[in-house]
């Protein structure tokens, strides 16, 4: 596999109008790492989805302060790059049940290396909101209905 097969992947999907206005309320330098799994759980590539003078940029190569990391399988990586949607909440939705699946072949996972503050100001709960009525509706499934519940997972997450 090319160590870059997923860095230019994500690029462009990151790249699309629906990605660029998801990540609208991000402000400039906000960071997320992503680490891509082989089998064993060694890391296969890694790249940075980075938030610079309002567009998303993805670099190859690990991140140097992300404020999230997201770490997943080559299947779980496959499964949001061919995802069909084409609405924020949808995408949404499909991503939560990545992190939620019960198989570990297609599962994300998500890992906070900051705080609730840092999360609040750089933009990341205007990401959640961003999903609308869809993604909410989804959240509240499973139990995470308003904000209060979202900012307490995240802090707990975040501990």
């Amino acid at each position: 596999m090319p160590q870059t097969q997923f860095a230019q992947r994500f690029q462009a999907y990151f790249a699309k109008e629906v990605a660029e206005k998801a990540a609208s309320s991000l402000a400039n330098g906000a960071e997320m790492g992503f680490q891509i799994l082989g089998p064993e759980g060694t890391e296969l590539e890694c790249f940075c989805f980075r938030r610079q003078a309002g567009r998303n940029q993805v670099t190859e190569g690990a991140s140097a302060n992300p404020q999230l990391l997201f770490k997943m399988t080559e299947a779980a990586a496959e499964a949001i790059l061919a995802d069909p949607a084409d609405e924020i909440g949808q995408i949404g939705v499909n991503i939560a049940k990545l992190i939620l699946s019960p198989d570990a072949t297609r599962r994300v996972s998500i890992h906070f290396k900051a705080g609730f503050f840092t999360l609040f100001t750089q933009g990341y709960l205007g990401v959640v909101t961003a999903g609308g009525g869809h993604f909410a509706t989804y959240l509240a499934s499973k139990g995470l209905s308003g904000m209060g519940a979202i900012k307490a997972a995240l802090k707990k997450k975040a501990e």
